[in-house]
């Protein structure tokens, strides 16, 4: 690894060039242990030795900046899916963030004979990130870098470097909460994941056949969801024609037997007002269809955050009243 003030240093002249298309979503998840812990305030207080951690973030493939002088990439981290648990302890970062700051996730590709990550505030050189719970120096900082063999990484490219992570090939690692100068609080790596997102919405689960003897589905419009951007409608077809139904949505997959069919959408989830499946009048038949608007209807979703959503279907034929559909999963973008 090269010498620290020789990083510093180049800082001063890295170039930020423009942000490309934000590309393909990509989640990190960082997972060890607490090895100690001397903060006392909470919520970090409440983390005990040996208690499990878990980071994870957000980083697009388009979104990055390149040093000048070093192999190193940085992908700034989508500052509002950073969140740290570390026993029953969940911290995000600094709030309001520090004008002129950015967070990073960098890659070291043969740097000069080595490859690795760290999340940093400078692209090219460990710093860490503050975090919004305060310490006697100000704000906590959360530093993270591990350093791996040169043959690890093939290229700066995020979406080449899918994948996990753990010992083999580790040669350094650092993971500690910072106070100013001491680091009250370290964590033991064990693992680090990096993998692409799906550019769209993936359908999962079984749907169950209603009374009519059709499968409902779910189906969303093309690309991500996004607030900014306005409607992404989630359409359920092949539903039984003027009938009362809901979604039920939340942020885990499952597939659990229910009313002799699965229940997609893992707890804790939530349901949507009902509305009418509308269609044909008269006999039953399959022409009814539901709609979900993601971008304006899950007031407590804060994006970017994955959501699972499926529907289910007042059938007063089957024996057990009800119909569902089969689920989608989705990145909700800002």
């Amino acid at each position: 690894m090269l010498q620290r003030s020789l990083l510093l240093a180049a800082l001063a002249v890295a170039s930020a060039a423009p942000a490309l298309a934000n590309g393909t979503p990509v989640r990190v998840t960082v997972t060890g242990t607490v090895e100690y812990n001397l903060v006392s305030a909470p919520p970090l207080g409440n983390a005990n030795d040996d208690d499990p951690v878990e980071l994870s973030f957000l980083v697009y493939s388009g979104d990055y900046v390149d040093s000048p002088s070093f192999p190193v990439r940085g992908y700034r981290i989508d500052r509002t899916s950073f969140e740290l648990k570390a026993g029953s302890a969940t911290l995000a970062l600094q709030s309001p963030w520090p004008a002129g700051l950015d967070a990073y996730f960098s890659i070291r590709n043969n740097d000069p004979g080595v490859d690795g990550f760290m999340v940093t505030r400078t692209v090219a050189s460990p710093g860490g990130v503050p975090l919004n719970q305060n310490g006697g120096f100000g704000p906590l900082n959360h530093d993270f870098y591990v350093t791996y063999g040169g043959s690890t990484l093939s290229s700066l490219d995020i979406l080449a470097a899918v994948g996990t992570y753990d010992f083999t090939g580790l040669t350094v690692f650092n993971w500690t909460i910072d106070d100013g100068p001491s680091n009250p609080t370290g964590m033991l790596f064990e693992k680090l994941v990096i993998e692409a997102l799906p550019a769209g919405p993936t359908n999962y689960c079984t749907a169950k056949t209603n009374s009519q003897g059709c499968t409902p589905t779910l189906a969303g419009d093309a690309g991500l969801p996004s607030v900014s951007a306005g409607p992404w409608n989630v359409t359920g077809t092949n539903l039984i024609n003027n009938k009362p139904g809901i979604f039920i949505w939340g942020h885990e997959r499952m597939s659990l037997p229910f009313q002799n069919g699965f229940l997609c959408v893992a707890a804790p989830f939530l349901r949507t007002p009902g509305q009418f499946s509308g269609g044909n009048p008269g006999a039953d038949d399959c022409s009814g269809t539901m709609t979900l608007d993601l971008t304006t209807a899950l007031p407590t979703a804060i994006p970017p955050t994955m959501v699972t959503v499926q529907a289910w279907q007042r059938d007063v034929v089957d024996p057990f009243g009800s119909g569902l559909t089969d689920a989608i999963e989705v990145l909700l973008a800002p």
